[in-house]
């Protein structure tokens, strides 16, 4: 019986401790360029993260215009570039490594 009562908890253990992994966060970064384009908003950043991003050293990120609160998001992007205020940005980790991986979120800090 205690064997039993240890497999099932050792088995609930396993389970509960999965590979999932969480989309990653930037952590404060300054925002060093912007490149509007007809597919959404690129920029570049102060973090730098090359599992995601394949281009300028893993510090280029975008906002896709599918995102379904693309004008919030640049427009805030945009007037925290302007005010050189920094960000901290959620990557999509359900992508492969690209050129510019897209960001779902950020916040930015007065």
């Amino acid at each position: 019986m205690k064997q039993r009562y240890l497999l099932i908890l050792s088995t609930i253990f396993f389970l509960g401790t999965g590979t999932a992994s969480a989309d990653p966060w930037s952590g404060m970064a300054e925002i060093t360029s912007v490149y509007p384009h007809s597919g959404g908003l690129v920029f570049n950043t102060t973090y730098t993260n090359e599992n995601l991003s394949s281009c300028d050293n893993g510090k280029r990120f975008s906002i896709s215009k599918s995102h379904p609160n693309y004008e919030t998001l640049v427009s805030t992007m945009l007037s925290a570039f302007m005010s050189a205020k920094k960000i901290n940005f959620n990557i999509d980790s359900n992508q492969q490594l690209q050129c510019q991986p897209t960001i779902n979120r950020f916040i930015m800090v007065k």
